[in-house]
């Protein structure tokens, strides 16, 4: 399986949609700071956009916090885009032993506030994949095999259905913070 690995990072959502963007971003964001000598799956596009488009201090944040970490443990950075529900989580490897799903989350909060979340205490009706379809039943599912841990962040401005890459301004300042979390749950 392409996904064998010990930790997954999965990041869902549309980089077309604004702040929708937030999970595949900050996946290519650990891909290009880890990536693996013979891999390179990062999207080239999000690349661009990071290089190009991104604040200059969250990247410089971005890097002090990277700088000094060893991820030369089993740890594979996925960028799922829409896929998430029905390509990753109901399809587990015996050898995961932690999923990490980055996505943007509807709570009651200001944009920009980033927490983890259980796949059991994810606001009702609020997680949901571009068609509708409820992304809790298949982490619960997945949570039986293996822990699952949800970063998530309040969007700001979910775009859909007019094409906006790139996230707002919140959100962006919110991606050091959210290294932070993910590189403390990958430990």
């Amino acid at each position: 399986m392409p996904y064998h690995a010990k930790t997954i990072v999965v990041g869902s959502g549309n980089i077309l949609f604004k702040d929708d963007g937030y999970g595949p971003i900050v996946v290519n964001l650990l891909e290009k700071y880890f990536e693996n000598e013979t891999e390179d799956d990062f999207d080239p596009m999000v690349i661009s956009y990071i290089e190009n488009d991104f604040s200059k201090d969250v990247l410089n944040e971005v890097e002090d916090i990277v700088k000094d970490v060893d991820l030369s443990g089993e740890v594979k950075f996925i960028d799922a885009g829409n896929g998430a529900t029905h390509f990753i989580f109901s399809l587990p490897d015996e050898y995961w032993e932690k999923v990490i799903v980055v996505d943007v989350v509807e709570f009651d909060a200001e944009p920009g506030t980033v927490r983890t979340f259980s796949p059991y205490e994810m606001p009702r009706d609020k997680y949901e994949n571009v068609h509708t379809w409820s992304v809790e039943e298949p982490l619960h599912e997945l949570a039986e095999s293996c822990e699952v841990v949800i970063v998530g962040c309040k969007p700001g401005e979910i775009s859909t259905p007019e094409v906006q890459l790139g996230l707002s301004e919140a959100v962006e300042r919110a991606i050091p913070k959210t290294i932070e979390v993910i590189l403390n749950e990958i430990k």
